[in-house]
């Protein structure tokens, strides 16, 4: 019975897991002895043995036992629920998409701005912005995650802007453990996920080595929106529909035969507007999408309303419904294996080697394509990701941009073209500036959705390996050496289902015959009309992507103790780093303009850094008044990179950048311990970066709808009312036009070679309680800490909406409301809403090339708190994690203000892990007694503004109550070294929080919980 009880208490200790950083320094074991015999550890944050596990930054530690007391396959599902993270690259990233990965974002800065490690080293990357996928690290061998926040660069080398994520394995393990897990939602039984586990371990050559296995598969099952009622129906709209739809652009139909041809439909409502947007009936006749929030509702629809018709604003006005066959969770199926052999000599040198491989596939699923958001430009003037059309104007706008518009660009010479819409286009006397031509002749644009063909799918099959091989062992003295190599590749090959080739579909509807001579039928875009096979074929790109990383790190340090002071010893580590990756992506056919997924370029490159690096830990004080203990530590660090593009064949000029942390400590008692750090840390840019650039395509709010308060109720309607007239692409139903709510608009960036490192400064000030009497007050522990991160010289994509407000005076940069302002020369509409921005800087592609233009500033309040004794027959321990906001500051580019995003939720196309509660929580409760353990985990997230409504002040928007998930499980061990454990996430069923704009699916799925209560089970077997 007592053997039972002891391991029934490890196995309750493990689930309980530990959150609180104090409670980590008194579990946590290392290795090394100092000469008067008292246990020397390293810590996160640290290469220096020291003699306790004290951290100088805030720490918090997390048992591999924990990862998976919840029944979570991936490792971000658990971390994403600290409060120092903010969730992004998630199991529900479809759109936006995350191309299957699961990511970490401390403190909110960025995936690509804090470092992943594997005990201590770098593992593989797998993306252009140098991140780890969550998903290729396997559970099986982990024993506990530390998370260490507030700058690591100087000990870790770049990206450890925000701090570390320091993954670390089982040591000497030795038997075989078997795991098992299911969870699905209890209600609708769906959102499966299960996986299976097995670790072996043992020890070899007379106990100097040990060698441990880890096999894991895991499945997760696909969720569509359509299965939850909060998301199959779309919250925001598109002009992008089934049916089509035109809308004039300068050149519009007479009013009399607007209303000739409704009152002939046995209309006599209020007047349509002749400026309006028209949709088209499968059988030829036009219908009107109505106009938001007001007397003008849908007219003439005579498609059946349960066939993709946004009901959550129909009949006020028509949208496509495109959510309900979207996915809301990710489908993804994992196989993976991790081994490691760690063996020591008789002389001291120990020999150790690590082996991973992680294949795994993942797919994300849109709704039918939308067509028209590509830039046509006259023949010779599109660049390869651009359509070229002999409709559209060789020449340069008033500013001195060239040319272009998007859409489909239809002659009046189509023969799809119904004929109630030839009528009106036959009265048309204006002019739209862009396109040849003039009045009835002049071609029309359109956009359409093309549901004949199909979903637009994407399917990932990502592999990844590392190898590892290093060694370690005495020097001279008390000095150690350490040293190791590795090798890393990464190959992500992705089929994409669904993309419309651009050029292809603006030829075919330019023909004499609407592209009969080239597919079966032609192609005809007004109503739902069918395609043939042949024309989904011509139409249609078989799209394979291929994506490979390469990855070589070597590193060498020696540490040890230099002299013995009066406080202590005077310890020092001094190294030196060698880190190079190689990426190289090949779009296949998706360089050219497609419609569906973006189109892409070739991307090849490289980027190295040579480092040289040194910590040195100084203790100042011990056993005197007022300080039991003080020390301060000083880490430096200096990193040479240079980056090549291989497409190009350029190389930068190298580049040589100093990061540095210095850390005091001081205990006036054995109890009470402060803390503080200051430093420096240097983030060079990533491939994408570099190389790639990207693109956004966000919800937007148009302050030119006359509706808007900036309209209406704000100083200064008037004078915006004349700017939305005044500008390059002027609003031609100033007095009538009423945005659609949301409209999207998109943004182009280009890589740029000549970028140079962030720069980041964090400071921490903490004090820890530790107190060793007994009794109630014997059993709390906690710590506070301020944070402070701030990134300048930042390198970020400048903001679609920020440039909309900052040209309509929100932000008060624009006074006097002038139209030639760069912000307000950006703005391109199309039909009245604005369609894209181009950068008037860039007068052949508007493009926004990379700069270090931007800054991020962060800072906050850490609270950990913990409390375990015995209650009653058994023993209860109480963890408490909460994180207070202070600040969260963004510049997106240099001409941009600066917002602080404290206490705001984002919205499409803002990016993943931009929620900043100013108060996260998580509070974990567990209960032993016996051979049971029952445990009760609750999580807070608190309230939150829309972050539009910081954008456009005097706006409305809708925000976000706060949230609580209740989550309760319990552990029984069956018989010895079996155990069975059950539990319910989301005990009350919480739904996800809903508003408006919002990331998607009505709520933000990265911040909330999309799936329900859910029911879980796992059983444990260890033989040892």
């Amino acid at each position: 019975m007592f053997e039972r009880s002891r391991i029934s208490a490890a196995v309750m200790a493990a689930l309980g897991g530990v959150f609180v950083s104090v409670p980590a320094v008194s579990q946590a074991q290392g290795s090394g002895t100092t000469a008067q015999g008292a246990e020397r550890v390293v810590v996160t944050g640290t290469r220096i043995l020291r003699a306790d596990l004290l951290s100088s930054s805030p720490m918090t530690t997390i048992s591999g036992a924990q990862l998976q007391a919840n029944q979570d396959i991936t490792i971000e599902t658990m971390l994403n629920a600290l409060p120092q993270v903010n969730p992004a690259g998630t199991t529900t990233s479809n759109n936006p998409g995350n191309s299957g990965q699961a990511n970490i974002d401390l403190r909110g800065l960025g995936a690509g701005r804090n470092l992943v490690l594997i005990d201590g080293r770098r593992p593989m990357v797998s993306a252009a912005d140098q991140s780890v996928d969550l998903n290729t690290i396997p559970l099986a061998l982990i024993d506990s995650i530390e998370v260490i926040s507030g700058g690591a660069a100087a000990v870790y080398g770049a990206d450890a802007v925000a701090g570390v994520v320091n993954i670390k394995l089982k040591r000497n393990f030795e038997g075989i453990d078997l795991r098992a897990g299911r969870s699905n939602a209890m209600d609708q039984n769906d959102a499966k996920e299960e996986n299976f586990q097995l670790t072996l371990g043992g020890n070899f050559g007379g106990g100097k080595g040990n060698a441990a296995l880890g096999f894991e598969y895991a499945k997760r099952q696909q969720l569509v929106k359509g299965q939850r009622d909060f998301a199959k129906v779309a919250t925001s709209t598109t002009t992008s529909w089934p049916e089509g739809r035109w809308a004039p652009s300068g050149n519009s139909p007479t009013q009399a035969a607007v209303n000739s041809l409704f009152s002939g439909y046995g209309y006599s409502g209020p007047q349509i507007p002749r400026t309006s947007a028209q949709g088209f009936n499968s059988d030829g006749t036009l219908f009107y999408p109505g106009l938001f929030n007001s007397p003008l509702d849908v007219v003439n629809f005579r498609s059946p309303i349960d066939d993709g018709v946004n009901t959550k604003f129909y009949p006020d006005f028509y949208s496509y419904n495109f959510d309900s066959v979207n996915l809301l969770v990710l489908p993804l199926e994992r196989r993976s294996f991790n081994g490691k052999v760690d063996y020591r000599f008789d002389n001291g040198v120990e020999a150790f080697a690590r082996l991973s491989q992680t294949r795994y596939g993942a797919e994300t699923a849109l709704a039918p394509t939308p067509v028209g958001g590509i830039t046509i430009r006259a023949p010779g003037r599109n660049i390869a990701s651009q359509v070229s059309s002999p409709f559209v104007v060789d020449g340069l706008t008033p500013s001195g941009a060239q040319r272009g518009t998007t859409g489909l660009i239809v002659p009046v010479t189509n023969p799809f073209i119904p004929a109630d819409l030839q009528a009106l286009l036959a009265t048309r006397d204006g002019d739209n500036l862009n396109l040849v031509g003039s009045g009835a002749t002049e071609p029309i644009i359109i956009t359409w959705r093309t549901v004949a063909a199909g979903l637009r799918k994407q399917v990932f099959e990502n592999t990844v390996s590392q190898y590892l091989a290093g060694a370690k062992g005495p020097l001279i003295g008390n000095w150690t050496w350490e040293g190791y190599l590795s090798e890393g590749r990464t190959k992500i090959e992705s089929k994409q289902f669904g993309n419309i080739n651009a050029q292809r579909l603006n030829d075919a509807l330019a023909t004499a015959d609407g592209g009969a001579s080239l597919c079966a039928g032609g192609i005809n875009p007004f109503g739902r009309q069918p395609l043939s096979p042949a024309c989904v074929n011509y139409l249609q790109i078989a799209t394979s992507t291929s994506t490979t990383f390469e990855q070589s790190i070597g590193q060498f340090f020696v540490s040890g103790d230099i002299t013995e002071l009066p406080a202590g010893p005077l310890s020092a580590v001094a190294g030196l780093e060698f880190r190079n990756f190689q990426y190289d992506f090949d779009p296949g056919t998706a360089s050219g303009p497609i419609y569906g997924f973006n189109s892409q370029t070739q991307d090849k490159g490289s980027n190295s850094f040579r480092d040289v690096f040194g910590e040195l830990a100084i203790p100042l004080l011990k056993n005197a008044p007022f300080a039991r203990s003080a020390s301060i530590s000083v880490a430096l660090r200096s990193s040479e990179s240079k980056s090549v593009d291989e497409v190009q064949n350029l190389t930068s000029t190298k580049q040589r950048s100093n990061t540095f942390a210095l850390n005091f400590d001081w205990s006036p008692t054995n109890e009470l311990r402060t803390r503080a750090s200051l430093q420096k840390s240097v983030r060079a840019p990533n491939f994408g970066e570099l190389f790639s650039g990207g693109g956004a395509f966000p919800q937007i709010f148009d302050p030119c709808s006359i509706n808007s308060a900036g309209r209406t109720t704000l100083a200064g309607a008037s004078q915006l009312a004349t700017l939305c007239g005044a500008t390059d692409s002027p609003v031609t139903g100033n007095t009538t036009f009423v945005a659609t709510p949301g409209n999207q608009a998109f943004l182009t960036t280009d890589g740029n070679r000549d970028l140079k490192p962030e720069t980041g400064n964090s400071v921490t000030l903490g004090l820890v309680w530790i107190p060793r009497a007994q009794g109630f007050i014997g059993g709390l522990r906690g710590s506070i800490d301020y944070y402070q991160i701030k990134v300048k010289d930042a390198i970020l994509a400048p903001d679609v909406n920020e440039i909309i407000a900052d040209c309509y005076n929100y932000g008060g940069r624009n006074p006097s409301y002038d139209a030639t302002r760069d912000s307000c020369a950006a703005i391109f509409r199309q039909g009245d809403n604005i369609a894209a921005l181009f950068n008037p800087a860039d007068l052949v592609d508007g493009l926004y090339g990379g700069t270090n233009g931007g800054s991020l500033e962060t800072s906050g309040l850490d609270l950990a708190l913990g409390w375990g004794g015995t209650v009653g027959p058994g023993k209860l321990d109480v963890q408490l994690n909460w994180t207070h906001l202070l600040s969260v500051k963004q510049r997106s580019a240099e001409f941009l203000p600066t917002y602080d995003y404290k206490g705001t939720i984002p919205f499409f196309g803002v990016g993943l892990g931009q929620a900043y509660p100013n108060d996260k929580m998580m509070v974990t409760a567990k209960y032993a007694i016996g051979d049971f353990t029952g445990d009760l985990r609750m999580r807070y997230i608190g309230k939150m503004d829309n972050r539009m409504s910081r954008i456009f002040p005097g706006e409305r928007f809708t925000g976000v109550a706060a949230t609580t998930y209740w989550d309760i499980g319990g552990t029984y061990e069956v018989v010895k070294g079996v155990t069975l454990r059950a539990g319910i996430n989301n005990l009350l069923d919480q739904k996800p929080r809903t508003y408006a704009p919002n990331v998607q699916s009505g709520t933000d799925p990265s911040t909330y919980d999309v799936i329900g209560r859910r029911l879980f089970m796992q059983v444990q077997a260890q033989f040892k």
